[in-house]
């Protein structure tokens, strides 16, 4: 999310900034009761030791909630070590018998930005800007100011990424592990033997991708984007399954208020074993509703139309609509909740060949909690049914799929714009066709690096 990206990008500066504060207000606590406490604390903050800082504070906040130096150091340990709202709660604390205390007003618009409450982030960083901070100060709360705009595409941005990917794979071509399938359209109780080729073959690969995109505002409220994607698998000795990738995109994107309308052209190309695969290129247009703080509402549709270079009875037209909801709950982990509908056709265009075209709809359901502001854990879970139009000529059978997706992860972020991706993810496609009836699991670890302009 981009409020843990910039806590990576920003506090080391930030915190720099304050140090030197903060080991001051626990030598001025020093004649007090619980001196060596802050003391304490306030050089375990100095350290970056965040959640020893948290530990050490947390077992006595009923007893000191209230004295601005203990409030301060909490809240700065708290919102560092993944307990943003509890850190927010004693910042306004300490705002309340220190209102003009600029590292607290500033920490608590960091703490919303964290919270994904830009506009709030913004109207408190503006206010200490107001009171002419230090130089250094300024120059932190405008980068967050200059991340508000981007996020918010009130600024022109570019970005790129690089990624590596180390894994394996328990059915590189997602075949099923029958050795033989009866092919009653052929012959009456024909077994077919299946090639090693169309078994299930399980491997260990490696994939390289990278991307870039770009977006900038053509009004106060309309922006154009633009943005190309590429990857390359390869697997370590099932080479006629590696698999390689190009996407490209472009479109508008229109924000009024709490809605944002986009429109994107987009052409997508697939390439097995260096031999094009598969092209779809059509329009997706998406409404998107903010319906407040916590709730975001959205309607998609799709128009795309799919072409087999080297199987063109397969050529097709597919169409999708859909809805989505996504929740952010409270609490300090942030727990985000998002879940999906839509249903859809894939029609293919040469006559004859109805057994291809199918109806398809299926729903969707995630969500991601953070653990510490750079650890993130994710999961999701994906439903679809797909419903043949015509009986298969080959097995007699009007093809009837019932297809499974899970994937659990783990998001760590080492460092600015580094990412490390642990991935485990599960298939399973139900299929009344024995060939197309198959599972499949993938255990990933991929390491990302961000460039953003």
């Amino acid at each position: 999310m981009a409020g843990s990206k910039a806590v990576l990008l920003y506090r080391a500066a930030f915190h720099g900034m304050v140090g030197a504060a903060l080991l001051l207000m626990g030598g001025a606590a020093a004649c007090g009761q619980d001196a060596d406490l802050l003391v304490k604390a306030g050089s375990l903050i100095a350290g970056r030791d965040y959640a020893a800082a948290y530990a050490l504070l947390e077992p006595v906040e009923s007893e000191h909630s209230g004295d601005p130096a203990y409030d301060m150091l909490f809240g700065l340990a708290a919102i560092d070590s993944g307990h943003v709202t509890r850190g927010v709660f004693a910042l306004e604390r300490v705002l309340a018998v220190q209102p003009d205390n600029a590292n607290a007003r500033a920490q608590i618009a960091r703490a919303y930005f964290l919270l994904g409450e830009q506009e709030a982030a913004r109207a408190e960083f503006r206010n200490v800007l107001d009171r002419q901070p230090p130089e250094d100060m300024a120059r932190v709360i405008n980068r967050y100011m200059s991340a508000i705009d981007k996020a918010q595409g009130l600024a022109t941005t570019f970005s790129a990424y690089l990624e590596g990917t180390l894994g394996h794979d328990s059915n590189v071509n997602s075949a099923t592990t029958a050795s033989s399938v009866a092919v009653p359209g052929i012959a009456n109780n024909l077994d077919l033997v299946l090639s090693r080729a169309s078994r299930a073959s399980s491997d260990n690969f490696m994939t390289v991708a990278g991307g870039m995109s770009m977006s900038t505002p053509l009004t106060s409220r309309l922006s154009v984007f633009a943005g190309a994607n590429g990857s390359q698998r390869l697997n370590h000795d099932e080479h006629a399954f590696d698999i390689g990738s190009l996407d490209v995109n472009a479109g508008l994107r229109y924000r009024r208020f709490v809605d944002t309308f986009t429109l994107a052209v987009q052409d997508a190309n697939i390439w097995v074993d260096d031999q094009r695969f598969r092209r779809a290129y059509g329009l997706n247009t998406q409404w998107q509703h903010d319906v407040d703080n916590k709730n975001q509402l959205s309607l998609f549709a799709q128009l795309v139309r799919i072409s087999y270079p080297e199987n063109e009875i397969r050529d097709a037209n597919r169409y999708v609509a859909g809805a989505g909801w996504a929740h952010v709950f409270s609490g300090d982990k942030t727990p985000v909740l998002f879940t999906s509908v839509y249903m859809g056709r894939e029609k293919v265009r040469s006559s004859g060949y109805d057994f291809l075209s199918n109806d398809l709809r299926g729903a969707r359901v995630g969500g991601q909690l953070t653990l510490t502001p750079a650890v993130v854990a994710y999961g999701a879970l994906s439903y679809e049914h797909r419903h043949h139009d015509a009986q298969d000529p080959f097995f007699l059978k009007t093809r009837q799929d019932n297809q499974f997706d899970i994937s659990m992860g783990l998001r760590y972020l080492p460092g600015s714009d580094w990412v490390i991706r642990p991935q485990l993810s599960y298939i399973r496609n139900q299929s009344n066709t024995q060939i197309n009836d198959f599972d499949r699991y993938m255990f990933s670890v991929s390491v990302r690096h961000d460039f953003n302009w």
